[in-house]
């Protein structure tokens, strides 16, 4: 190891490593965030040398939030999961001006206000992370993963020189910062024309290969990568007044050393938003970087905190996505694919092609009669898009390319059989279905839904172990999941499957057995029910006996469940293999029972009516706690309302609550009628373990 020298040389090589640090940190600075570099690359590297070069020599001046500590260490042999302090929601999307307005009316709507400010920002392609800093220091990056937990790729983030190490200025003891990190187009084809030297196939876009480059497992390959970042939302924080607006919260960002995009806008009204959104739909191709919309957001803190969440949703933002990319290409063949619920669906598998800077071998046809209807031919030259730039889809066939090639084209036949069993396919309306419930391809997929993270959450269950072990006979059904430790010997004696991570999979395989009633009803993949639904079945129930031996008539009562949603699930659980199947997995230990029943709740009995700016709780969990507690959340005053629990301002929600003679009670009159109860008035609703 390098010497330090004397105590003065040790002296003047720490002035001038913290000078040289300062100097690093404010060049990077001025070129990330400012887009304004006031020396050029090679002056920028020659400091840069010199700071790594005395950090070499003097090793004990080492400190984690060096220029230089951006270049990661070690391989790693993995990333561990991470649980967000606050959920990374996802956005809903529009498509168009009336879109936007029926959103932005809604929002009018729910805030009672007549006007509502709002920050238009374009909408990178890339991927989503959240960053944590402590003492101004960065200690922690992760993926968003699926909003709740994601992964650990804090040695990684570190290497992306536009996410500041230490900030700049005055900052809380310690928050987070969510940002979006993407690839240039012109580092994108950088590192194609590299592989194209190397005989490597050439990388498919530039936000596969940033979300591909944050997940290797050596940072020194992600240094070389060169990718950006934009800062776009300051999220929790430990102590210090927070921004009370998403364009002051921007601003704060950019005062704190973090890139935002220059080309925000701040609008008080909905035109400008609109005009925004329609000027960048025109425009994005002049971008140095891909964008697939433009994200607004009201721009008021406390009024985002009234509006809350829907699912995981935020009410207060949404996506104008702009129109799909179209390509033309041959139609080779159409295949049919098996569903979990036994649909057979048919898919186009088409000669590749690039469509919105993907490339696309396979799109959906979604059932036969729209083949029929698009008058589609295999053979055929069709037109592709990527709907909502996500999933191809086939719009119809270029009917003036057929002129000469009639006899190399033929009709699409629906399936008489399914193609995975042979079983008689099956005709309800416009789909064809496989009624046999031990079809392979049909119990692998359940399989695969009932370990996904919202159901069960069995991580390392994913779609080809699902397929494997439903191909080899140790799954039949979901129940079959829990027998699988039993045959231990079995499984290692298959190809690539080792010790720890078999044992690692039986681990969480005993853990989900312990997953509340609510994550069990989405588990089983019941017809219409999803999240939300099954939390307020899971609480009014309380035990799976009670809810099965409910009418339809008793599931319907549930605030929020309409007649076709009481209908699929009370056919569901009395039929007999459901039945069965459930029977077979309280055998084995999973859980029948959710948190917390709201059947004799504080709350039973109560209908409530929210409206204004909480302050003590957000507005979705005070209508979570709610629920939780037994009462009944509704969107209108009512003569059945039993109270209104206003928050400060509200407007028509008030003054009917007023006209009619409603109770309002505050926050902490609804604290104090929560005591009186016997609650804890500062209760979370729960999201299920």
């Amino acid at each position: 190891m390098a010497t330090s020298g004397s105590e003065r040389e040790l002296a003047a090589a720490r002035q001038r490593i913290a000078e040289l640090r300062d100097e690093v940190r404010e060049h990077e600075y001025r070129y990330h965030v400012l887009d304004n570099p006031a020396i050029g690359d090679g002056e920028f590297d020659a400091l840069y040398r010199e700071l790594a070069e005395l950090e070499a020599r003097f090793p004990e001046l080492a400190a984690p939030d060096s220029p230089t500590q951006r270049v990661g260490g070690a391989v790693a042999e993995g990333f561990e999961a991470v649980e967000h302090r606050e959920p990374m929601l996802s956005l809903g999307n529009v498509f168009g001006g009336d879109g936007l307005r029926a959103w932005y009316a809604r929002v009018l709507r729910l805030l009672e206000v007549e006007r509502a400010a709002l920050v238009c920002e374009p909408k990178i392609d890339g991927l989503a992370v959240s960053l944590v800093y402590r003492d101004g220091v960065l200690a922690a990056g992760a993926t968003r993963g699926d909003g709740l937990r994601g992964e650990n790729i804090t040695a990684n983030l570190r290497t992306v020189r536009a996410i500041p190490l230490r900030v700049r200025g005055q900052a809380p003891p310690a928050f987070e910062v969510r940002g979006e990190v993407y690839l240039t187009q012109a580092e994108f084809e950088r590192l194609n024309a590299a592989r194209a030297e190397a005989g490597e196939p050439p990388y498919m876009n530039p936000r596969n290969t940033a979300a591909g480059t944050l997940r290797q497992l050596d940072p020194a390959v992600v240094a070389r990568r060169r990718l950006e970042m934009f800062a776009y939302q300051r999220g929790w924080a430990e102590g210090g007044d927070p921004p009370p607006s998403q364009w002051e919260a921007l601003a704060w960002l950019r005062e704190a050393g973090f890139p935002v995009n220059p080309r925000a806008r701040r609008f008080g009204d909905i035109d400008g938003a609109a005009a925004f959104c329609e000027e960048w739909a025109g425009r994005r191709a002049e971008l140095p970087y891909a964008i697939d919309g433009v994200v607004v957001k009201v721009d008021a803190i406390a009024h985002q905190r009234q509006l809350g969440v829907v699912g995981r949703e935020p009410r207060w933002a949404t996506a104008w996505k702009f129109p799909a990319e179209q390509a033309v290409t041959r139609l080779r063949e159409i295949r049919v694919s098996v569903g979990r619920t036994g649909v057979l669906t048919p898919f186009a598998v088409l000669d590749p092609v690039v469509v919105g800077g993907a490339r696309v071998g396979v799109a959906t046809l979604h059932n036969p009669e729209q083949v029929e209807a698009k008058g589609l031919l295999v053979g055929d030259d069709v037109v592709v898009q990527r709907a909502g730039e996500v999933i191809p889809e086939v719009i119809g066939p270029v009917l003036a390319r057929r002129e000469g090639r009639e006899d190399e084209l033929r009709p699409f036949e629906a399936p008489q059989r399914c193609p995975a069993c042979g079983t008689d396919a099956v005709r309800d309306g416009p789909t064809v279905f496989c009624p046999n419930r031990a079809c392979p391809p049909r119990v692998a997929r359940s399989v695969e839904h009932f370990a996904s993270r919202g159901a069960m959450d069995i991580e390392g269950f994913g779609e080809k172990l699902a397929e494997r072990l439903t191909r080899l006979g140790f799954v039949t059904g979901v129940a079959d999941v829990y027998a699988l430790p039993r045959r231990r010997e079995e499984l290692l004696a298959l190809p690539g499957v080792g010790e720890k991570t078999l044992d690692n999979l039986f681990a969480r395989i005993g853990a989900s057995r312990q997953r509340p009633l609510r994550r069990l009803l989405v588990a089983l993949g019941i017809p219409h029910t999803g999240g939300e639904t099954a939390r307020d079945v899971a609480v009014h129930f309380g035990e799976m006996e009670r809810l099965r031996a409910a009418s339809v008539e008793e599931i319907e009562a549930i605030d929020g469940v309409g007649p076709i949603v009481a209908q699929a699930l009370h056919g569901f659980l009395r039929d007999p293999a459901n039945a069965r199947e459930i029977d077979r997995l309280a055998a084995a230990g999973v859980r029948m029972s959710d948190e917390v029943s709201a059947r004799g709740g504080p709350l039973e009995g109560d209908v409530v009516v929210l409206t204004g700016a909480l302050a003590r709780w957000s507005r979705h969990e005070a209508e979570a706690l709610i629920r939780e507690l037994g009462g009944r959340v509704a969107g209108a005053v009512s003569k059945r309302t039993s109270y209104l629990l206003a928050g400060e301002g509200g407007g028509s929600r008030r003054a009917k609550a007023e006209e009619i003679g409603t109770p309002i009670l505050s926050e902490d009159e609804f604290a104090a009628r929560l005591r009186e109860r016997g609650a804890d008035p500062d209760a979370r609703a729960a999201g299920g373990a």
